[in-house]
């Protein structure tokens, strides 16, 4: 699922607050507040254990919100591969 694109705020998604664009438009301290909001309802809304935060901003972080890991995309690609490993079942 591409979350990023769910609306967040203002007519706008969670990727126009927490990505690059958003960013550039907030700063880092408002930032990295919408970074630890989204961090939280994702969890809520989803019943994780935590969330994984990718990308070439999460160096700018100055701590991870509560219930984040750092990650990158393989970790997301070798999730989804090992969900479809799982037992199948035909169903009889």
């Amino acid at each position: 699922m591409e979350l990023a694109h769910l609306p967040y705020k203002k007519g706008r998604t969670y990727e126009d607050y927490i990505g690059l664009q958003g960013l550039k438009r907030l700063g880092k301290k408002k930032w990295r507040g919408h970074v630890t909001d989204v961090v939280t309802r994702l969890k809520a809304a989803l019943g994780a254990d935590y969330v994984v935060i990718g990308g070439g901003n999460a160096k700018l972080l100055k701590e991870l919100p509560a219930g984040a890991r750092l990650g990158t995309n393989a970790n997301a690609f070798r999730g989804g591969f090992r969900l479809w490993q799982g037992k199948r079942t035909s169903g009889k």
